[in-house]
């Protein structure tokens, strides 16, 4: 089946030991989801983490989407961005973050 719309996934950048050593990797997973165009996120941004640093959402779309991130997104008419389509979208997410997306 092809992949359409957008996938989410919520983790720590980099590995739990020898952090000043770290890849900018996605290491610790927290949670993923594909939230419908224009409905946010079930599952929130979790706190920061004293080994693991803060979260970040690695964003991936199957067209151009808009995205919003914050504790009440809203990808229409609030603080956007684009995702291009086909590419891995790194950002970091404040604890209690959602998002929502449409497409562009």
């Amino acid at each position: 089946m092809a992949f359409a719309g957008l996938h989410v996934v919520c983790g720590y950048p980099g590995s739990l030991f020898a952090r000043d050593k770290s890849q900018a990797i996605l290491g610790k997973i927290a949670w993923s989801e594909a939230p419908s165009s224009g409905v946010t996120s079930t599952n929130f941004a979790p706190g920061e983490n004293t080994g693991s640093g803060q979260a970040m959402f690695r964003i991936r779309a199957a067209a151009d989407s808009w995205v919003s991130v914050g504790p009440t997104p809203d990808a229409t008419t609030g603080k956007r961005f684009l995702v291009p389509a086909a590419t891995d979208y790194d950002v970091y997410a404040e604890p209690n973050d959602k998002l929502q997306w449409i497409a562009a």
